[in-house]
């Protein structure tokens, strides 16, 4: 049986979250500390909610896609209301990208037979993607609401006896351990700030029951349905750590891309438009450190909701002195010079 430790998890995001949720499982006693409240306005409540690992497979190995299918098979099979869909995903391009879909199913293992009628996947497209036979579709990828998450978590955590959430600094009580997963607010020199940018829309006359991602190879977009045909676009990628809010180019990249995607959204209703800053590790890879009572969970922009509840088991199962299949992806390099290399 784990001994019962009285751990201090920061930060409410996605990482946080389903760190305090796992170790509270584990029976620990859990203080929560965010300054932003739970659920916190930060990275994660601006995330699309994507759990694709097929769809980054251009950006990360098999055994990462695997940790991501685990991710997928975690919000399958949690008890709470997520908004979890898992209907798959599709990629699409224009005429003239098309030989961007055509690299990618290189990456693709030949098992998963991608060919599919986009029209017979999603009737909502417009007429030029209708008939189109060289688009992917990855039937084992989902998708949930970041929102609702958030919100199902935080009431959760809410709920326990072993779990205290706050908003206070860090006080000098006594705790066994510290887990850090505080974004770019935890003091990583290695991480980088990564600025996303994203559309909230409504459209009453399109609807979708998957993301769909069009392929482009200056500003490739993706699209995800909400409730109610509000759908969250996002396109844009930049290398910032200046949360300014969106660019003018951005915001017309965002919309124009939309267009393209069914001129249905030259009427759709502006919801929010906004920017975050997201960190990220050279390699683009979450990733674990330990050191001594503190132990680092950091890293997750492009790969929040996906592997974030993986990363919580291992810490769990780490502290608990158990073997987890997936901690070395996420230790592996994090306290040598190499750690900056691209996975292979």
């Amino acid at each position: 049986m784990t001994k019962t430790q009285n751990i201090t998890v920061l930060g409410a995001g996605i990482m946080g979250l389903t760190t305090a949720y796992a170790l509270q499982k584990a029976g620990h006693n859990i203080t929560m500390r965010d300054p932003k409240g739970f659920p916190a306005d930060n990275a994660s409540a601006m995330a699309g909610g994507m759990l694709a690992p097929y769809s980054e497979i251009e950006h990360m190995n098999m055994a990462w896609v695997h940790a991501g299918l685990a991710g997928i098979a975690f919000w399958r099979n949690i008890n709470l209301q997520t908004g979890f869909t898992q209907n798959g995903s599709l990629l699409i391009a224009c005429p003239e990208d098309r030989y961007i879909l055509e690299r990618f199913k290189a990456h693709l293992p030949k098992a998963l037979s991608p060919h599919k009628n986009a029209g017979e996947i999603e009737p909502a497209l417009d007429k030029k993607f209708k008939n189109d036979t060289s688009c992917i579709f990855l039937k084992d990828e989902a998708h949930l609401s970041p929102a609702l998450t958030m919100q199902a978590l935080c009431a959760d955590l809410q709920q326990q006896e072993n779990v205290m959430l706050t908003t206070r600094n860090p006080s000098p009580e006594t705790r066994n351990l510290t887990i850090d997963c505080r974004g770019m607010d935890a003091g990583d020199t290695n991480l980088r700030g990564v600025k996303g940018e994203i559309a909230i829309v409504r459209n009453r006359e399109f609807s979708l029951s998957r993301p769909v991602r069009l392929m482009h190879p200056r500003y490739p977009l993706y699209i995800v349905p909400r409730e109610n045909h509000i759908f969250m676009i996002g396109a844009t990628v930049i290398e910032s750590s200046e949360n300014r809010g969106v660019s003018l180019r951005s915001s017309m990249e965002l919309m124009s891309a939309l267009y393209a995607l069914s001129p249905s959204f030259a009427d759709a209703e502006i919801l929010e438009i906004k920017a975050g800053i997201r960190p990220a590790y050279p390699d683009n890879l979450p990733r674990i450190t330990i050191n001594d009572k503190i132990i680092g969970a950091n890293g997750l922009f492009r790969h929040g909701y996906l592997l974030a509840p993986v990363m919580a088991q291992c810490i769990a199962d780490h502290i608990a002195g158990k073997q987890n299949e997936f901690m070395s992806l996420f230790t592996k390099g994090s306290n040598d010079e190499n750690h900056n290399q691209r996975a292979a």
